[in-house]
């Protein structure tokens, strides 16, 4: 199944679920619903959609403060308007959670390779020295996958974002991994020449900054906690373990 084809089936089954189980994106209703318990008129939570069951709401809240936006998921009654903020699990101990958007994810991607099977996310900072010790484990090891990367820039990573706007400089995705490569494997220092001065913050190309807007979102949607991080097809966390034992006992067969 060609890439095109399988975004496609999978937006199309992404949207079967979410009419299956009432989303609210109206925001009439949504501001109907923030007015049910005062926390959630709390200035800094910005409620950007909501699941609607039989006797609760699942809430997607965004924290936003000046070090960036986290994701809450957050599940009000309806009958008393409490609300619980935290996991929640349904009878038979699964975790009732607010569907990631996969076209917000996918747009965060600065460039994907592989023509494998499955399908796995890797968010990394060009700056992190555990994501260099990870490329650098996994290198040449991933043909069973199509590898999508997202390049996520920690605040006190302060040359992160000239890495990745020398990356992003790129014309394709061949380019861009080529660039990766030269940087997470061989240590390149090539991106030094886009500072012209180290003493103040860098700022990213007009083209770059709109990518990186994207990448908060994305990284929000799939709310990371650290890097490297990996996710599956269906975005859920995989350990850097689960991915080189799945790869070695894919090799033994």
């Amino acid at each position: 199944m060609n890439r095109t084809l399988l975004t496609f089936v999978t937006a199309i089954m992404l949207m079967t679920t979410l009419n299956a189980v009432n989303l609210i994106v109206d925001q009439t209703k949504l501001q109907e619903i923030k007015t049910k318990n005062k926390v959630l008129q709390d200035p800094v939570l910005h409620l950007t959609g909501a699941i609607e069951k039989p006797d609760s709401y699942i809430l997607k809240l965004e924290a936003r403060s000046a070090n960036g936006s986290q994701r809450i998921t957050a599940y009000l009654d309806k009958q008393t308007n409490e609300l619980y903020i935290g996991s929640a699990y349904d009878k038979e101990g699964n975790m009732i959670t607010f569907p990631q958007d996969a076209k917000v994810i996918q747009e965060g991607v600065a460039f994907s390779y592989g023509n494998g099977s499955k399908e796995i996310y890797i968010v990394t900072d060009t700056e992190c020295p555990y994501c260099s010790q990870f490329e650098k484990s996994v290198a040449g090891k991933l043909s069973d996958y199509r590898v999508n990367v997202i390049l996520m820039s920690l605040s006190f990573h302060k040359k992160a974002p000239a890495m990745i706007e020398w990356i992003m400089q790129g014309k394709d995705d061949t380019e861009r991994k080529k660039k990766f490569e030269e940087l997470m494997l061989k240590g390149s220092t090539e991106y030094q020449t886009l500072i012209k001065d180290a003493k103040k913050p860098f700022v990213y190309s007009a083209e770059v900054e709109q990518a990186m807007k994207k990448v908060d979102k994305a990284v929000m949607e799939l709310n990371v906690r650290g890097t490297p991080a990996i996710y599956d097809s269906n975005f859920m966390p995989v350990s850097q373990e689960q991915l080189l034992n799945s790869k070695s006992k894919g090799g033994k067969k």
